[in-house]
């Protein structure tokens, strides 16, 4: 097959797009049986370029891949409503991202195989309260000025408050931590360890495997009180459709939750 073509599976899915010595290869969109919906660059039957898959579960993932995976930078937005905005490689957050949860509370961290390592910071929905965080874990309230030096050595800027009419300002919140940690000493820390992992409800284990031929926190208790309730983000699967000539099925399950965030 060549050109642009509609081509339909034998298993149900079907690609609109273009074709190269029968491969999927430039633009076109793989509509899966199982309801998940790929749109962007191909590259010899494998997603290569910019692209948006929307899962059948909600989830939606819009940035590069390479070579069938998710790699480079992307947003992944769960149907929970927690998104993720960052670097991605291997199908899983790496390097300096942001994270957003579905009650409104953003933190930058940096990430390594999906999971925060070293320090980092973590604001309120309204953006007037920040903690200092150590692998993914509360550690100790911080001022804002503190918190947007932090996020700044992290290549990032502070997040805009998640409810309409909440303004940041650096003079709101600002604690004293004089006996704590503060978020500049905890970002020259590094990692031991790595956070708990589960397993994602969103699972994409699509394989065309035949083809039809219809073409168409700190340690005080005292301290306690300043974490924020235990959440855990998700993580994005790691593949939609393949369809034919994959070079194998997916894993059952991917993209776990970044890890347990839970009180210190």
């Amino acid at each position: 097959m060549e050109g642009y073509r509609v081509h339909r599976y034998s298993n149900g899915d079907v690609y609109e797009g273009y074709f190269r010595a029968g491969l999927r290869h430039g633009r076109g969109t793989l509509r899966a049986a199982n309801g998940d919906v790929y749109a962007g660059d191909w590259v010899r039957n494998e997603r290569e370029g910019v692209g948006r898959e929307e899962y059948a579960c909600g989830d939606v993932y819009d940035g590069t891949w390479r070579n069938g995976i998710k790699d480079g930078r992307g947003t992944y937005s769960t149907a929970s409503g927690e998104v993720y905005i960052g670097p991605v490689r291997d199908d899983e957050p790496y390097g300096e991202g942001l994270y957003t949860f579905a009650d409104g509370e953003s933190e930058v961290s940096r990430f390594e195989a999906g999971d925060p390592v070293g320090g980092g910071v973590r604001w309120s929905a309204d953006r007037r309260t920040a903690w200092a965080i150590l692998d993914g874990e509360v550690v100790a309230e911080c001022s804002l000025p503190e918190a947007s030096a932090a996020a700044r050595r992290l290549g990032l800027s502070s997040p805009p408050p998640a409810a309409t009419g909440l303004r940041l300002s650096s003079a709101d919140s600002a604690s004293s931590c004089e006996t704590l940690p503060t978020v500049a000493s905890l970002l020259s820390l590094s990692s031991d360890g790595a956070g708990a992992a589960a397993g994602s409800s969103c699972s994409h284990a699509s394989d065309n495997t035949a083809v039809s031929d219809a073409s168409t926190a700190p340690a005080a208790e005292s301290a306690a009180a300043l974490s924020p309730p235990s959440k855990t983000p998700p993580r994005p699967p790691p593949h939609g459709p393949r369809g034919e000539h994959s070079r194998g099925p997916p894993p059952a399950a991917g993209f776990p939750p970044l890890r347990a965030r839970g009180p210190p």
